[in-house]
């Protein structure tokens, strides 16, 4: 009981978090070019996440599915503390 009440928080805050830097990322503001193509790679973070988030319905992929989605925060973390510290 306790392990998929963790895993649900876990993936609500990590689904919400990478979901929000995706499209601030994506947006126009943000982008160093004006190309629209380039802006939605981003998007694909979120995907990413979302294939993790359905591979962990499964019990014999679930480990996977967390990794997975454990890759897109790593990375928007990685991001946030340098930006932090410059």
């Amino acid at each position: 009981m306790g392990k998929t009440i963790v895993r649900h928080l876990w993936n609500a805050i990590s689904g919400v978090f990478v979901l929000l830097l995706s499209l601030w990322m994506s947006g126009p503001g943000i982008a160093e070019t004006d190309t629209s193509m380039y802006r939605w790679y981003f998007m694909l973070l979120f995907v990413l996440w979302v294939i993790g988030f359905v591979l962990q319905f499964k019990k014999r992929s679930r480990l996977l599915g967390v990794v997975i989605t454990l890759l897109p925060v790593i990375y928007y973390l990685a991001i946030y503390i340098r930006a932090a510290f410059m």
